[in-house]
């Protein structure tokens, strides 16, 4: 069991087994080491794309399908970075090399594009609470609006009320100083004349109170139809105030959470940092295997490795030699078939002419 697995994590370092059927057993337990390396980004690869999918797709089956693929892309890119690396002479050749560093860039692009989701996954619960509270500032920031509109309405009925009550106290005043003005009661404020029945003002007294009670019908007419137009606007302002909060929706997917993420980064330092020191280690964690392989010292695995790249190229570079011999030997052998070809025709033009002279002499 033990040497499947380790057969496993070889393969996932895309290393030669027969190269390492030829080394020491250390050399296999360091490139397995390798491989277990690779998988762990794409474990975790597995785990972002499948949350970062399912923030704004309901299928489980279309996440996880997301999730896997993913992986096996991140799988994919680690294995050939750390397969085809090369080991030099020394690690610090390794570690300066353009071969090293490119792989090392490409690694941190994966890690960053791995550890993101994963960030976001870390800090849910508070991303989901503030988008709830954003969302509910939303709500509340129109219900605000609507209610200022309502309460200057409200305000309007009020005063009209207001007047009303005012009318009616002059109304109920004046009605009391006719009355003692008909029973010759004397008043402080001398608004009588203190004689019994109709006195001087009783006409004047009585024609006021009438205006009075005119005004108050006109004005009970006037304020019932703006208290029906405020009530109609009233309830405009509700329905228009429904109508906006049914169409406010309020998304959850991956754009959002990224903002929200940004607002509670804005706000709260220590968030902040761990969001970065959580990036940072997954950026780490991804980019392990190409620096792992950098950092470690080249064992028989490369010099074996080395060894057969290097008889494989003088093999085809003595193809390469013998197949240029063998051509330029064609090429004489065919030069000299032609020369013969040659000659074989000038001699036989000559013993032509030849024979064509002693035809003549003849």
């Amino acid at each position: 069991m033990k040497s499947l697995f380790q057969r496993f994590f070889i393969f996932c370092a895309g290393s030669d087994e027969d190269i390492l059927d030829r080394c020491p057993r250390s050399e296999r337990i360091k490139h397995a080491g390798f491989g277990s390396l690779v998988l762990v980004p794409a474990t975790l690869g597995l785990f972002s794309m499948t949350y970062a999918i399912s923030t704004f797709v309901s299928s489980p089956w279309l996440y996880i399908l997301a999730g896997i693929t993913w992986a096996l892309i991140v799988f994919i890119f680690d294995r050939f970075i750390i397969s085809s690396f090369r080991k030099k002479s020394s690690v610090f050749k390794d570690i300066t090399s353009l071969t090293f560093l490119s792989r090392l860039v490409f690694s941190i692009f994966i890690g960053v594009a791995v550890a993101h989701p994963l960030v976001l996954l870390y800090f849910h619960e508070s991303i989901e609470v503030n988008m709830k509270e954003v969302a509910q500032a939303k709500m509340d920031s129109i219900e605000h609006v609507y209610d200022f509109q309502k309460q200057s309405l409200q305000t309007q009925n009020d005063n009209i009320n207001n007047n009303l009550t005012t009318l009616l106290d002059t109304i109920h005043l004046q009605e009391g100083i006719l009355h003692d003005e008909i029973k010759g009661v004397v008043r402080n404020d001398d608004r009588t004349t203190g004689k019994a029945g109709e006195g001087p003002t009783f006409k004047y007294d009585t024609a006021y109170l009438n205006r009075l009670y005119l005004q108050l019908e006109n004005n009970k007419t006037a304020n019932n139809t703006k208290k029906r137009e405020n009530l109609i606007a009233i309830a405009q302002i509700d329905s228009a105030r429904a109508a906006k909060l049914n169409r406010l929706t309020f998304s959850q997917d991956y754009l959002e959470r990224e903002k929200a993420l940004g607002r509670l980064s804005d706000s709260n330092v220590i968030i902040r940092v761990t969001t970065w020191f959580l990036i940072l280690f997954f950026i780490l964690v991804d980019i392990l295997p190409v620096t792992w392989k950098g950092l470690t010292q080249k064992g028989p695995y490369d010099e074996y490795l080395n060894e057969s790249e290097l008889l494989i190229r003088n093999s085809v570079q003595k193809r390469v030699i013998n197949s240029d011999t063998d051509l330029e030997k064609y090429k004489l052998t065919k030069e000299k078939e032609l020369e013969r070809h040659l000659e074989n025709i000038q001699q036989s033009e000559m013993r032509e002419e030849v024979d064509d002279l002693e035809k003549v002499q003849i």
